[in-house]
């Protein structure tokens, strides 16, 4: 056990220790371009900072598009959420009732996602959706809502 110990206090002798590297003195070489080479380079580089700021821009511009797009899905989505959810417990006791939903829920989504800002029925589609939603305790902001989204041609 003591010849472990020595062999550490051997280990930490300073004659392990490498003695430290030369100081280098280096001298830049003096800029030997023309003119026109350093004009070049200087467009070159003021170039690439107009580019790397333009890009900022365009990617700042594409991000507030989209926050923008998704601040809008959230809000339809919001304004048909309890809709969507009374209709969903009817379908399963009501055939007409899920016949409508199947109408309507592809359109709702489609306004939410902004593909469309309105959608055309013909008058009957359009009349019995509005009698047979009529009927449903649901919020009556979402159904004015969607008579503005359906339109009767």
């Amino acid at each position: 056990m003591d010849t472990s110990f020595n062999d550490f206090n051997d280990f930490n002798k300073d004659d392990n220790v490498r003695a430290p590297d030369n100081t280098k003195v280096e001298r830049l070489m003096e800029d030997t371009r023309s003119e026109y080479e350093k004009q070049i380079d200087e467009a070159l580089y003021l170039s690439i900072q107009d580019f790397k700021q333009q890009e900022q821009i365009y990617k700042q511009y594409e991000d507030d598009i989209l926050n923008e797009h998704v601040k809008i899905y959230n809000e339809r989505k919001e304004e048909f959420k309890g809709f969507i959810f009374d209709l969903n417990k009817l379908i399963r006791l009501d055939k007409e009732i899920k016949e409508i939903y199947e109408i309507i829920e592809p359109i709702i989504d489609a306004y939410c996602e902004q593909y469309i800002k309105e959608y055309e029925l013909d008058s009957l589609t359009y009349e019995k959706i509005f009698k047979i939603i009529g009927n449903v305790r649901t919020s009556k902001n979402a159904i004015e809502l969607l008579k503005k989204i359906l339109i009767k041609i």
